[in-house]
């Protein structure tokens, strides 16, 4: 019988041994709960922009597209954009009107909106 050789090894373990290595992962759990969905919308928010919306200098009329049925919640939250101006052939798909380019850019950050399209 043979020696278990280097393709073999475990992969390293993260070492929580001590207390400060316990309160760390504590402390960056605690972060990734508080911070986790606003930094994904973040880091995804380009996707979710239509490539004609993405150097946009003036006020744009949109579409709002959610993958579920929205609340109260949502409606009152999308509007704060820019203007409500009624559904788009479904209750999904929500549009604004007058939404300038920082608030489309932060309107693209809600992890819970799927995609922004240009109003037709």
């Amino acid at each position: 019988m043979r020696a278990a050789g280097p393709l073999l090894r475990k992969p390293p373990r993260l070492n929580v041994s001590g207390d400060w290595g316990k309160i760390g992962l504590g402390v960056a759990l605690i972060g990734a709960v508080l911070f986790g969905q606003q930094l994904y919308g973040m880091a995804t928010a380009h996707s979710r922009l239509d490539p004609s919306l993405q150097g946009a200098t003036m006020p744009s009329n949109v579409v709002v597209i959610l993958d579920f049925m929205p609340e109260r919640f949502h409606n009152e939250r999308v509007a704060e954009y820019g203007v409500f101006a009624g559904r788009d052939r479904a209750l999904n798909r929500i549009r604004l009107r007058m939404v300038n380019p920082q608030n489309l850019r932060r309107l693209a950050e809600l992890p819970w909106v799927a995609r922004i399209e240009p109003m037709k």
